[in-house]
């Protein structure tokens, strides 16, 4: 695969951010030479440096006026203009190498759906807790909903805007990681799944709370009606 042949300038990428001083530079840094066609940065109203930091790049800043995680992602999406939509944490987590294959993917898709599990593979940033967590969540998508991915709640997808049409996202917190692969799934809409590392965070502590998001999740997925 070239990735020098692949176009995203297209493509609308947005990142999320609370408090990411120490990592947001090393972020944007590693894909400035991706000729992303727009940056959009989401902030839950950061205390630290994240802003000035945001400020100094090619990138629209905003500040979030929903609550929780997923109401963040959408009122980003909703304020993004390009064709294709992509997600990816502010922490340095994700390795942007993967925009170019589901760039090229996405081109006969709909969706294209990242996995730290596919074909066995491990997440090198997992704990007991979060493996066991994921492997659960997953499990219940795909018995309760018949949805074909292997990691329920690594957020890295990139999806053609036309399938907001017919597939409405209503998760405010971690639940719409889930919520878009099932509701992508139910609509018959056709979507791929490709294997991602997830790295070690760059700095900085994550923000998610296992058990109370875990709650969350799980009530969550039992609000996703079955079509």
């Amino acid at each position: 695969m070239n990735t020098k042949d692949t176009e995203l300038l297209d493509v609308s990428l947005i990142i999320a951010t609370y408090n990411e001083e120490e990592s947001l530079g090393y972020v944007l840094n590693e894909i400035k030479d991706f000729n992303i066609g727009e940056i959009i940065i989401i902030d839950k109203n950061s205390t630290d440096n994240t802003k000035n930091i945001a400020e100094k790049y090619s990138v629209k800043f905003i500040t979030q006026s929903r609550e929780g995680w997923g109401g963040a992602v959408k009122e980003a999406i909703e304020l993004s203009s390009k064709e294709y939509i992509t997600y990816m944490d502010g922490d340095g987590s994700y390795n942007p190498k993967a925009l170019y294959e589901m760039k090229n993917l996405i081109k006969d898709l709909d969706a294209v759906f990242c996995s730290r599990y596919k074909d066995g593979a491990k997440s090198p940033d997992d704990t007991f807790i979060r493996a066991l967590g994921n492997k659960f969540f997953t499990g219940l998508v795909r018995f309760r909903f018949g949805c074909d991915i292997t990691d329920s709640l690594f957020f890295y997808p990139m999806f053609n805007r036309r399938i907001l049409n017919s597939v409405s996202l209503n998760s405010d917190d971690f639940t719409l990681c889930l919520e878009l692969p099932v509701k992508v799934h139910q609509q018959k809409l056709r979507y791929t799944e490709i294997l991602s590392e997830e790295r070690e965070r760059y700095a900085g502590k994550t923000k998610v709370n296992a058990l109370i998001d875990g709650l969350k999740i799980l009530i969550g997925i039992f609000s996703i009606k079955k079509l």
